[in-house]
């Protein structure tokens, strides 16, 4: 007697097709970048504010509104680098197995690109965020999400732009940690970006976006920030930073390396609010 197979076509599934739930899970390629962004980090920035974003961040470099690019003052690059690594622990499998970040890796350990990853006693190489600090751009890896860092040093306000304009993801923010407010708008004048926070991170702009839509001026104080949206050399954009003196802030300090002990009171690691 013959035996019907399993995927026999019958009439019935024709007339009433209907689909089961998939033996298997579909793995998303993350073809595109979703929101990256850039950070600046001057040498009178909140060096351990703003290592501790970009580690944070960079555990999940396949979220949207990732880090693809630092830049770096050539006077603070290698202490910086280092206050980075030591923030460095194991990402989690969903991130060391994806595809994209094992393509970076293997594309790394053919050699000749510099690049820096957790101390051995925190991660193996093969699971630890990856910073590369070599001369080599996201287009040394695909057009698609890297799941890596880049970081290069500069020492003017120019050189910090053409860091900029090299890289290949499209940005949708600018970070910039410094004391300075002056280098902010001379680097918001050149740089083709539309949003800039200043010494801050996950701001809300809602408040600033009508006026940002009119293409009118206007300033405003919101939650403890300064925001602002102008016009420079032909384009609008928006500025963020903290205004109030006493920008509360929580524990900054390396995983498992605390200093500063803030329960009740703001971290004393981070240096004094900007």
């Amino acid at each position: 007697m013959c035996q019907i197979p399993e995927n026999f076509i019958t009439a019935d599934l024709v007339r009433h097709p209907r689909c089961n739930k998939p033996k298997f899970n579909l793995v998303s390629k993350y073809k595109i970048w979703t929101h990256s962004r850039f950070m600046y980090v001057f040498e009178h920035g909140d060096l351990n504010l703003a290592a501790h974003y970009l580690a944070e961040r960079m555990h999940e470099p396949f979220q949207p509104f990732p880090f693809a690019s630092v830049g770096v003052q050539n006077s603070v690059k290698d202490e910086f680098i280092e206050r980075l690594r030591s923030r460095f622990h194991q990402v989690k499998p969903h991130v060391a197995q994806h595809p994209n970040f094992e393509r970076s890796l293997r594309e790394l350990q053919l050699g000749g690109v510099q690049y820096v990853v957790a101390p051995i006693e925190n991660a193996p190489p093969f699971a630890s965020p990856i910073l590369v600090t070599d001369k080599v751009t996201h287009l040394f890896f695909s057009s698609s999400p890297s799941g890596v860092v880049t970081l290069k040093g500069f020492n003017t306000i120019v050189e910090a732009q053409v860091i900029f304009g090299s890289e290949t993801p499209p940005f949708s923010a600018v970070h910039i940690f410094d004391e300075s407010i002056s280098s902010v708008y001379a680097l918001a004048a050149i740089v083709n970006c539309v949003q800039f926070y200043v010494n801050c991170i996950d701001v809300c702009t809602m408040p600033i976006l009508p006026y940002y839509g009119m293409r009118q001026s206007r300033a405003l104080l919101n939650d403890g920030y300064h925001i602002e949206t102008l016009e420079m050399g032909g384009l609008w954009k928006i500025i963020v930073f903290p205004y109030t003196t006493t920008l509360w802030r929580g524990c900054v300090c390396p995983k498992g390396q605390c200093t500063c002990a803030a329960k009740d009171k703001p971290c004393t690691a981070a240096g004094p609010p900007q």
